[in-house]
């Protein structure tokens, strides 16, 4: 029998309207966990990546300061 991922309490997934969580508290708890941020996804990092933000370098028109040359 699979288990809540918030409490661990063992989940019945055919009786339960809220599976893989054992109730509507532990989906909406874990729904916050995604908000604030607490999850994420593993990412590799970019060859290209120098200040860790996961976006690349900047484009060096920004880097100048040059935006009314289009």
């Amino acid at each position: 029998m699979p288990r809540c991922p918030v409490c661990d309490a063992h989940v019945d997934l055919e009786g339960l309207a809220t599976p893989p969580f054992c109730s509507e508290r532990c989906r909406v708890i874990d729904l916050g966990r995604w908000l604030d941020e607490a999850y994420a996804v593993p990412q590799k990092p970019s060859d290209t990546d120098e200040d860790g933000d996961g976006e690349g370098p900047i484009p060096p028109k920004l880097l100048r300061g040059d935006d009314d040359e289009e």
